[in-house]
């Protein structure tokens, strides 16, 4: 498959410590892609015929020289510029407008709930939410492209037509559904939530997708939905669903380490016994490894269509 997309997980540092992620922590901490292999790493892109690039984490926001990296990219032709974040550094208006000058086609937001008691639950940092919304209205009032992450899980499922409207209402165009991956090694030393706890069953998601998908239509925004293979969903939802593969990108992880998004654990964990004869095998990678142990296969059946 021809990637179309390269994104650069610059590194692991981020100022929240959010439920099912470790990546600021332990000794993935030290580890960084330098602004000379990031320059290398856009070249071979280029090269390889890529166009769109990300820039992740982490949070890439702290690294100082994101700004020159964004220039860099745009100098040697990518055509969009995409900012994975958390918002929080986006509340500063001039760091905002400072993005968009350099040239940032487009951002992804990190946008939990709309509630934000939720929010803050969820990353472990007071205030949190209020920055996210700070820097949505900056962006707003700049005229840049956003769209949203929104992590399912079992607090913010219920409230997700109100969370899908709520950022809808502050300039976001597009949304991605993401379900919470829980894994023993990302769950931070001390910390006491539950995160696999917080995994929902994918059947007890539906309603609550196809208010959101409502919601986001009626306000002329996009959704999609990652992570729910499509015969886990009723034939209405099932063209929400957009499989890693679709992506075509490319990712680095701050070690420099290369693979398709795909391949990721994260993404899917192959197809299963389950899965035989299935239309959608082609595209789906199947459930995650994760969902398999917490839910067990019952909800995995062959399509004989899409």
């Amino acid at each position: 498959m021809a990637r179309r997309t390269l994104e650069l997980a610059l590194d692991y540092r981020c100022n929240l410590r959010c439920l099912g992620c470790r990546a600021c922590g332990g000794d993935a901490a030290t580890e960084r892609l330098a602004p000379e292999r990031v320059a290398g790493l856009l070249r071979d892109g280029m090269n390889a015929g890529i166009r769109e690039v990300w820039f992740g984490g982490g949070e890439p926001t702290l690294r100082d020289d994101l700004l020159p990296l964004v220039r860099r990219a745009r100098e040697l032709g990518y055509e969009r510029v995409v900012v994975q974040t958390n918002g929080m550094r986006l509340a500063y208006r001039a760091y905002a407008r400072a993005l968009c000058d350099a040239v940032v086609t487009d951002f992804r937001v990190n946008a939990k709930s709309a509630r934000a008691e939720i929010h803050v639950a969820l990353v472990s940092v007071p205030g949190s939410h209020a920055l996210l919304v700070q820097g949505l209205g900056n962006l707003a009032h700049i005229g840049a492209t956003v769209a949203a992450d929104v992590l399912l899980t079992r607090a913010t499922a219920p409230h997700l037509e109100e969370t899908v409207t709520f950022f809808a209402d502050h300039g976001v165009s597009k949304f991605a559904l993401w379900l919470l991956f829980a894994d023993d090694k990302l769950v931070e030393p001390g910390d006491p939530r539950d995160v696999a706890g917080e995994v929902p069953r994918i059947a007890n998601l539906v309603d609550a997708m196809r208010k959101a998908a409502t919601a986001a239509r009626v306000r002329g925004a996009s959704l999609v939905s990652h992570h729910t293979p499509p015969c886990t969903l009723p034939p209405d939802l099932r063209a929400l669903w957009q499989p890693a593969a679709d992506l075509a990108m490319t990712v680095v992880d701050p070690g420099g380490h290369a693979f398709a998004l795909e391949t990721s654990p994260y993404e899917g964990a192959g197809l299963i016994s389950a899965c035989a004869g299935c239309a959608a095998a082609a595209r789906c990678g199947g459930p995650r490894t994760d969902y398999l142990r917490l839910h067990g296969a019952s909800e995995i059946a062959a399509l004989g269509s899409l």
